[in-house]
């Protein structure tokens, strides 16, 4: 087989999911950046023995997952998370890691690249003061920019960017468009903020906040101008649907604040069977 007829380990994915169960998995609530749109919840004690946390993703797999977002946080902290991610696509699982690349190194790298379909990094804007003041680090632009260049040198993981879309920083995405463009990653994924909840968003909502047609306008103006670019515009309804994992290990959909969220309890001591909530919830 040569390069040409190589299947590539990322496919967009359909936007109903049929036949898929898919779950975010917050593996920890620790992180280097202090992102003021964070929807991850407030820092509690939570699970970290990779025990504990390969019995979570047992019970998920022997129930029926087939694709898992290991998302933070960051996931990278957690020592054993290659371990999870090698050992869930060799039993069939579709996985992705959303990473701020802080800790991504070639290196480790290549240790997972063929274990991972996928890598998302977010990625609010090309100008460095705006990322600092949202981020509170500095660099952003360098380190996720090398970092998509190194995973597209290395080989066959699809690259996604997730961006918060919120008031800051709507007009300058015709320029971080421009420069995705020219990364030729594979996906865009342009998120309205939410407020409802996490440990970042909530104090922050007046800040952020834009209305619905602010965000389908940029939506819409930046798929018209970057046809060749994959872009899809997220609303928060799209987390109600979304079976979702706590550093804690129970599972829930993000409806609005925690006080409403939908709880089903914790993973390991209900044994919960994610295929059955999935499908009589019509999640995706």
């Amino acid at each position: 087989m040569n390069s040409n007829e190589i299947e590539k380990k990322y496919q967009i994915e359909d936007g109903e999911h049929k036949g898929e169960v898919i779950v975010s998995w917050i593996i920890t609530h620790a992180c280097q950046e202090k992102c003021a749109y964070c929807i991850s919840p407030e820092k509690k004690k939570e699970i970290t023995s990779e025990e504990e946390h390969f019995a979570i993703q047992n019970q998920l797999i022997s129930t029926g997952l087939t694709k898992n977002r290991y998302i933070g946080g960051e996931p990278l902290i957690v020592p054993h998370i290659f371990k999870l991610i090698k050992d869930a696509s060799e039993k069939g699982i579709n996985t992705r890691i959303s990473t701020n690349g802080i800790l991504l190194t070639k290196e480790k790298l290549l240790e997972v690249k063929d274990y991972l379909n996928s890598i998302a990094f977010p990625f609010e804007s090309y100008n460095d003061i705006l990322n600092k003041n949202i981020r509170g680090t500095k660099n952003h632009r360098e380190i996720i920019e090398s970092k998509i260049k190194m995973v597209k040198d290395i080989g066959n993981i699809g690259v996604l960017v997730n961006t918060c879309v919120h008031k800051e920083n709507i007009n300058e995405l015709e320029e971080l468009g421009y420069y995705l463009n020219i990364l030729c990653i594979d996906h865009w994924k342009l998120r309205k903020f939410n407020s409802s909840s996490g440990r970042g968003a909530v104090p922050n909502k007046k800040r952020f906040d834009i209305t619905d047609e602010e965000f389908n306008k940029i939506v819409s103006f930046l798929q018209n101008k970057y046809p060749t670019l994959k872009i899809d515009g997220r609303k928060p309804s799209k987390l109600a649907t979304r079976l979702m994992i706590s550093p804690q290990g129970n599972l829930y959909r993000m409806i609005g604040s925690e006080e409403e969220n939908i709880n089903y309890g914790n993973i390991l001591k209900k044994k919960l069977n994610i295929k059955q909530i999935y499908d009589r919830d019509h999640c995706n």
